[in-house]
């Protein structure tokens, strides 16, 4: 169990850290995370890092980027330490996949321990970036994004049904309309 100095000296270092955000990470790093697309109509990413050579006091900044679906979705995800205690997030951004341009699309959400946001975002590339301090020896992350996939043979079958509605009842008023 972690002594108490030490927990404090992590949290000065993530204060310290928040202040100077103008200084060079010392891991720092870009993904492209892929999807698991499985049987429902929600695609998954998967993503996290470890750092084996992290040191408390080192700093972080990684960019996630993620390709969504064709179709307006909704997006959400969030990210927590492998081991409570182990890191601090200091910043949180959501970017268009040039790693510039802010996108306001989601409601993006920042605690020491948790990073998290949701909201509806139109087809693209996306990147999340997570910047903090390590406050442990060989701390990491993980996270999962979910999206909505609009499922192909459902829309299929509600616009055969449509049709079938409006087909039906021009036959009626067709049909109304020779009895007259």
């Amino acid at each position: 169990m972690k002594s108490i100095k030490h927990i404090l000296f992590g949290l000065v270092l993530a204060t310290c850290a928040v202040f100077d955000a103008s200084a060079t990470p010392t891991f720092s790093d870009s993904f492209f995370v892929a999807p698991d697309i499985g049987p429902t109509t929600t695609q998954t990413w998967n993503f996290g890092i470890a750092e084996t050579g992290a040191h408390p006091g080192d700093t972080f900044l990684y960019d996630f980027l993620f390709n969504t679906p064709p179709e307006p979705a909704w997006f959400k995800f969030a990210v927590f330490p492998d081991v409570a205690g182990s890191l601090a997030f200091t910043d949180l951004g959501f970017f268009a996949g040039d790693f510039v341009t802010p996108i306001d699309a989601l409601t993006l959400s920042l605690a020491s321990e948790l990073a998290s946001g949701q909201g509806g975002i139109t087809s693209g590339t996306y990147d999340l970036r997570l910047a903090g301090t390590f406050l442990a020896d060989g701390a990491g992350f993980t996270g999962q994004a979910f999206s909505d996939v609009p499922e192909p043979v459902s829309l299929a079958l509600i616009g055969a049904g449509l049709a079938g509605m409006v087909g039906a009842r021009r036959r009626k008023a067709l049909a109304a309309a020779e009895q007259a």
